[in-house]
């Protein structure tokens, strides 16, 4: 990491400068939100970013609408998603307090009607005659018709504003999803994943039970894209999606850590059974198949290779994920389509 700016402000206009000049040679057009990315990149304040970044141009000179897309759902600033909670939250205070409103409204309605009641009760004690009895029982019922007709009104307007409270919460919650979650496989996103890395490391350290992680990478997958197209490339994800989310449970974790690359975290798990998982993993990818529309095309198969490491409580979640993909290569190195495990 660079460190913190230059009080006379060289040091950002130096990143600036930079970041321009990658942009333009990678041929990323400068919107402010790319522009924020590579500025993050080019000062060193995310080394992970930094690390991706430059693993995509060493294999790819210009770098693609789709792997941008990739880099700001693991990296981008969280400000335009955390924009619209804010904004969601305020109509919520805004409805709840057009509710309170509404309530309040109405107790003065119903007071009105019970100081009308009081009323012709307490001039019906002082006056009995016929006439003051049909006058009462005419006031009385128009006032109860208008009172009913205010409770219809108010019951629509609370169920209104009822509704949209549910349709308000349920948008923050899909906008709390869209944050955390990858959307082509379901699984967790890098940041989501990060996170919940983190604290399983912080409580593995406390109560010193064992935790391993998988870094798993599709075998070939470029050639499906260039071959077949990033459809069928989606189609491969998707599926792997599935298979690493009924690979694990209780407080496992699965997640598209980047392109063709998966995590899984399995909490109170040694090396000797994390690699275990990863076989079986392994395997039933290895008998899935996808069918493609043309009758003449062949089924297509799919491998991974797979790195496992277990972490050490002296490291960090860095070196851990760094172990993995070291294992990973390795696997890679061997031939593909196997398992490989750090020590």
């Amino acid at each position: 990491m660079n460190g913190p700016p230059n009080d006379d402000g060289s040091d950002i206009r130096k990143w600036a400068a930079r970041a321009w000049l990658e942009m333009e040679s990678a041929g990323v057009l400068p919107t402010p939100r790319n522009f924020d990315l590579w500025f993050s990149h080019v000062s060193g304040a995310n080394p992970d970013l930094t690390r991706q970044i430059g693993e995509i141009l060493a294999k790819q000179p210009v770098v693609t609408a789709a792997t941008l897309d990739d880099l700001h759902a693991m990296f981008g600033s969280p400000d335009h998603a955390m924009d619209q909670v804010a904004d969601q939250a305020e109509a919520i205070q805004q409805a709840a307090q057009l509710f309170v409103t509404q309530l309040a409204g109405n107790g003065e309605q119903l007071q009105e009607y019970g100081n009308a009641l009081s009323l012709w009760s307490a001039r019906l004690s002082q006056d009995r005659t016929l006439e003051t009895l049909l006058q009462a029982v005419s006031s009385v019922l128009a006032e109860t018709a208008r009172a009913s007709e205010r409770n219809r009104a108010l019951e629509h307007q609370l169920s209104a504003s009822a509704a949209r409270i549910t349709r308000l919460k349920d948008s923050i919650a899909d906008l709390k999803r869209e944050a955390t979650v990858d959307v082509l496989t379901g699984l967790c996103n890098r940041k989501a994943f990060t996170a919940r890395l983190r604290k399983a490391l912080a409580d593995a350290k406390a109560d010193g039970s064992a935790v391993s992680l998988l870094m798993i990478d599709v075998d070939h997958f470029k050639r499906v894209n260039d071959t077949y197209g990033h459809p069928t490339g989606d189609l491969f994800l998707r599926l792997i999606g599935r298979v690493l989310s009924e690979s694990i449970k209780g407080r496992d974790i699965s997640a598209r850590y980047g392109g063709e690359e998966f995590a899984v975290l399995l909490v109170k798990a040694n090396l000797k059974a994390g690699t275990t998982v990863a076989n079986e993993i392994r395997m039933v990818l290895e008998k899935k198949q996808i069918v493609r529309s043309k009758a003449e095309d062949q089924p297509m198969g799919i491998t991974v290779s797979i790195g496992v490491a277990q972490f050490r409580t002296t490291e960090t979640a860095a070196s851990l994920i760094d172990r993995a993909d070291v294992a990973l290569y390795q696997a890679k190195a061997l031939g593909r389509n196997r398992v490989c495990a750090a020590q």
